[in-house]
């Protein structure tokens, strides 16, 4: 795929906004229903609006009925929640207030917002009658569905093709082609399959020496040595580990907090633990128990495991209200571990799969018999610079003028006075802002700690902390255990939760992150809905390779790199993106694997490639986040970008970066205009335009043929072709210098400038074969 600069910016413009949402909604939007919005309903509106009673004419207990709406008409607009009476009553906007006053009292603002957010998705709601934990038991769908079933290593499929078999993914690829006659594509080219490797694992563009180099080896391992080197590189942890952080919600700041200090002091610890452990190949077991009970675990004198409980405490917080924060930890870790909606039966038992509202709430027991402590620990014993020891001597004044005022009005801050408590919260906050912004701030873990004594957990009629029901015991799902499970007894129970998640026994831990991998390299699973691995979720395309794999995967230590290694060493992966023309027709969705799917690099890969290109990446690896989209840009990775929860940058969302609101499976990919005009107008771009044309490499070529042709090499790790050379030389006669403007102020752009930044804004530069 050649670029066509001269054009590229219509092309981008022109490609399409956003695709109609289809009439089914998907798994995103059925869970945000079933998890948001459904229990608000039940709790606040079907005694009023439901089967049995309908005020006003109006039913809410299905789709159908909202959009039908009252005795008055519609009350909600498909698409537009400002257009939607049902959002006017609910906000308490319009004549009509709901619920109801003087009995009524008016829906939190999270609720309100989940109604709006619920309207705008189009009233996603799920179609037809679903089986749920009263229709079958918990073990009779723990026997049928596929994903509870034990994972089993398949025998490998004999073939017709045999030929084409290099390694057993490509035997169970080809079986399923054969059954519907179909061939597989023809082998990418070597300098497509080095941009393609390259990019997977490192997220960066081969360099031209690189791509020479590899088309050279004529070596029958040349690829495989390929792959060694790129796994073996600190970039590929970089890659990698962005990837992992989608799953984990990270983020550098908590969400509003009203007076508190914001931002995370040491969540860049967790990032860095995260990086660090994919470049170490840390066996994906140990990963697992790390990140849920580092703290419980025989570490030894390396106390760096400990950064890894940020995935537990790195969340959004919810105006500190504890209910919603264990609820958000309950969901990271089973949808993010276990591809499974437990938070879904918070208020219920869940809708669809075989979860009781008494199996979340043994969870609940867990993570609620934790505490974060104040003091966090070390992850690394702190040099004594000079910079070190002022932070010190500073930290502990704060910390003193805290303590003083505390003894000073103890009588007053007893008696909860809404003045002295404030001033309290306001010196504190300077001890916690000395913390996240002091040089020579050492690097600590944001942990848990269990309770000396854990909390027993009742479940919550209707989700509601002040209508309890009856007790339950802190312990695992019933349906990935047995009916004999048995409490966990040391202490909270998230070690021994832990153990159960990372145990070969677990039919789900291994084939929800084989999945998250393939997914990660082809651009969509073999289960496509990657964190529901549900009853409404996917089934597999290829459920044979997916337990091969899984096996596999356990066999060999849960390593995560030679996971890699098995599916990129495959013809499976090393097939062209242009396929068989007949195998496309009958399988335009590419799900039976008959090519590689063409991707558009993401917004990391982008912006990294942008620098890479420009000869001004900085290779600095780890410590404190860096602000990307405030002038003087910084030229570190992507991944070491401070993200903001409550404030996320409006270029992160142009670039469908994943919400760090909630553990995100897969990142949804857009193509609308602000991206183009990013590329066109930012004065980021343009600064490394110029930069691109100021490389010793390309500036000190004294022919500008030569210039063209390096210049090509350094984007699209290709030579230009004569007539690429040809319209470049006529661009560059007749183009001259030209005044833009960048976010409002005035840049001047050579014709060198000019034609470095209409290659930079191809679409052979921001899309891999």
């Amino acid at each position: 795929m050649k670029p066509a600069p001269f054009i590229a910016v219509l092309a981008i413009l022109g490609s399409g906004g956003f695709v109609a949402a289809a009439d089914k909604p998907g798994p995103e939007a059925i869970e945000f229903f079933e998890k948001k919005v459904r229990p608000i309903l039940v709790e606040n509106c079907l005694s009023c609006h439901g089967a049995k009673k309908q005020e006003f004419g109006l039913r809410l207990d299905s789709r159908e009925a909202v959009l039908k709406g009252s005795d008055g008409g519609a009350v909600a607009v498909s698409g537009d929640p400002d257009k939607s009476s049902l959002i006017e009553a609910v906000r308490y906007t319009g004549q009509t207030k709901m619920p109801p006053e003087p009995k009524g009292r008016k829906l939190p603002d999270e609720a309100i917002d989940a109604l709006a957010a619920w309207v705008k998705m189009g009233l996603p709601w799920p179609d037809g009658p679903a089986p749920t934990v009263k229709a079958l038991s918990v073990a009779e769908v723990r026997a049928k569905h596929w994903s509870f079933q034990p994972v089993q290593k398949p025998e490998q499929p004999k073939v017709q093709q045999s030929t084409w078999v290099k390694t057993p993914i490509d035997a169970f690829v080809m079986a399923k082609l054969e059954e519907k006659k179909l061939r597989p594509a023809p082998p990418a080219d070597k300098r497509t399959l080095i941009r393609r490797a390259t990019f997977d694992l490192i997220g960066l563009p081969p360099t031209p020496e690189e791509v020479a180099a590899f088309e050279a080896d004529r070596s029958p391992k040349a690829y495989e040595n390929l792959v060694d080197r790129l796994l073996a590189s600190p970039r590929y942890g970089e890659r990698w580990g962005r990837h992992w952080l989608d799953v984990a919600r990270y983020a550098d700041t908590k969400g509003y907090v009203f007076v508190e200090e914001r931002r995370f002091p040491y969540s860049y610890t967790y990032r860095d633990y995260v990086i660090r452990s994919f470049n170490e190949d840390l066996p994906y077991d140990q990963f697992v128990c790390q990140q849920l009970a580092a703290d419980l675990l025989p570490l030894g004198d390396d106390k760096r495991p400990l950064a890894a409980l940020g995935f537990l405490t790195l969340g959004r917080r919810f105006l500190n209200n504890q209910q919603d924060i264990i609820d958000d930890r309950i969901d990271v870790t089973m949808r993010g571990l276990q591809g499974l909606t437990v938070a879904c039966a918070r208020c219920h038992d869940h809708k669809f799969d075989p979860i009781p509202q008494k199996d979340y709430y043994s969870l609940y027991g867990v993570f609620d018999s934790c505490v974060e402590p104040k003091d966090l620990p070390l992850v690394g014993q702190p040099e004594p610079t000079p910079e070190y020891q002022a932070f010190e001597e500073e930290l502990h004044k704060r910390e003193a003028v805290v303590t003083k005022y505390q003894e000073d009005h103890k009588d007053e801050l007893k008696a909860k006075n809404r003045k002295f408590r404030e001033e309290l919260t306001a010196l504190q906050r300077k001890v916690d802002e000395w913390n996240v912004t002091g040089p020579g701030s050492p690097p600590r873990a944001m942990v848990l700690q269990d309770l000396p004594n854990p909390r027993n957990p009742h479940v919550f009629l209707r989700g509601n902390p002040n209508n309890r029901g009856e007790a339950v015991p802190r312990r695992y799902l019933e349906v990935l255990a047995d009916e004999k499970r048995e409490p966990f007894k040391d202490g909270s129970g998230r070690l021994e939760l832990a153990r159960a998640i990372a145990t070969r026994d677990n039919p789900l831990t291994a084939r929800v992150l084989v999945n998250r991998v393939w997914l990660n390299h082809f651009g969509k699973g073999l289960v496509r809905t990657p964190s529901d691995f549900g009853l409404r979720g996917d089934p597999p395309t290829h459920p044979e390779l997916l337990d091969y794999l899984a096996a596999t995967f356990m066999e060999e230590g849960w390593s995560i790199k030679k996971l890699h290694r098995s599916i990129m060493l495959s013809n499976t992966y090393r097939q062209a993106s242009d396929g068989d023309p007949h195998t496309e027709a009958v399988d335009a969705d590419n799900r039976l694997l008959g090519r590689m799917n063409r991707q558009r690099l993401d917004f990391e890969a982008l912006r990294d490639s942008l620098l890479a290109v420009a000869g001004r990446l900085d290779s600095t690896a780890g410590g404190a986040a860096v602000e990307l989209t405030r002038a003087p840009f910084p030229t570190r990775r992507t991944v070491y970008g401070f993200i903001d929860r409550q404030n996320l940058p409006g270029l992160f969302r142009t670039f469908d970066f994943a919400s760090p609101d909630a553990s995100t499976g897969q990142r949804f990919t857009t193509t609308v205009p602000q991206q183009a005009l990013f590329l066109m107008n930012s004065p980021f771009v343009i600064e490394q335009a110029k930069h691109f044309v100021s490389r010793p490499d390309v500036a000190a070529l004294p022919k500008a043929e030569e210039r063209i042709d390096r210049m090509y090499r350094l984007a699209f790790g290709r030579v230009a072709d004569p007539e690429e050379i040809s319209s470049g030389l006529q661009f560059l006669k007749t183009a001259g210098t030209v005044q833009t403007k960048a976010d409002g102020k005035s840049v001047r752009l050579t014709a060198w400038e000019q034609y470095a930044q209409v290659l930079l804004l191809a679409n052979e530069f921001a899309f891999v074969d």
